[in-house]
């Protein structure tokens, strides 16, 4: 609730007992009130726990049995992602001569799939062979990735089909698979290894960041506290998987932040905050 008091704004506990904030508008506490709005309608991660036994991390020792058979991609997969990648290569405008290869990537392709993992299909691209805005294409690639998410739903097998531009110097961790699609054909096997999913740390460093999350939409933070954490999280798994790989402590904190809906509740605030601003 809010009440006006001594000139403020402020923003009350359910019951009337507990002061959450004080602001010198109405249309900041309502910003705040919001917010705790948006936070209480997601599970934290201890009910999540107190759930499930485990995490939603999970290894495997055959690669996911809706997508493939006998190590080889079933055929209406394959010809399905295809005519999504050609899809959305139109739609991006992506010259036919730019395109070198469908590659199908990420956790449906190695042995670390959960029902939370998406079919990753990278269009690999050469830029040079681009229309010439070299200081432009990747935010444009960028931008048409998250629009066609947004006005498409499309789904293999009930699992969500993300597309990504890949530049031909881009690399992809070496011990993650890598499929063509065009081909047909493995271009990298992936490796089964050994997998600590129960590491502690894991689990540590979840519940900090989920706690952190809850924390800064609670108390209605500024952008540059959420910008200094998306940050955080991308340098985070970026150096993750160049020093240790796919299942690496920081990867799979990544990864599981992601499966229990954190980083979408953040990017979600994050929209709806700005959105506010920009309203009159």
């Amino acid at each position: 609730m809010i009440v006006q008091k001594d000139g403020k704004w402020v923003v009350m506990d359910s019951k009337g007992n507990k002061v959450l904030g004080t602001h010198s508008s109405k249309k900041e506490a309502e910003g705040q009130l919001t917010a705790i709005h948006i936070s209480q309608k997601k599970k934290s991660f201890k009910d999540h726990l107190e759930e499930a036994a485990s995490l939603t991390l999970q290894y495997h020792d055959e690669l996911n049995p809706k997508f493939w058979e006998n190590d080889q991609l079933k055929e209406e997969v394959r010809e399905k992602l295809l005519e999504i990648a050609d899809a959305w290569i139109e739609f991006a405008q992506i010259p036919t001569e730019a395109v070198v290869d469908v590659l199908f990537v990420g956790g449906n392709a190695n042995y670390n799939y959960t029902n939370y993992s998406d079919i990753d299909v990278h269009i690999l691209i050469d830029k040079d062979k681009m229309p010439d805005c070299p200081d432009l294409l990747d935010e444009y690639l960028k931008n048409k990735k998250q629009l066609w998410s947004l006005i498409h739903d499309i789904t293999v097998y009930d699992h969500d089909v993300e597309l990504y531009a890949q530049d031909i110097n881009e690399a992809t961790p070496s011990d993650q698979g890598v499929y063509s699609l065009a081909d047909g054909e493995w271009k990298r096997h992936p490796e089964k290894q050994e997998a600590n999913l129960d590491d502690p740390h894991i689990r540590q460093k979840v519940d900090y960041f989920t706690q952190k999350i809850d924390s800064l939409i609670t108390s209605n933070a500024e952008d540059e506290s959420f910008g200094k954490l998306k940050n955080k999280f991308k340098n985070m798994r970026n150096s993750a998987l160049k020093k240790g790989g796919e299942l690496s402590v920081e990867n799979l904190v990544f990864k599981e932040l992601r499966n229990l809906g954190y980083l979408d509740k953040m990017n979600d605030y994050i929209q709806s905050k700005q959105d506010k601003s920009l309203s009159l």
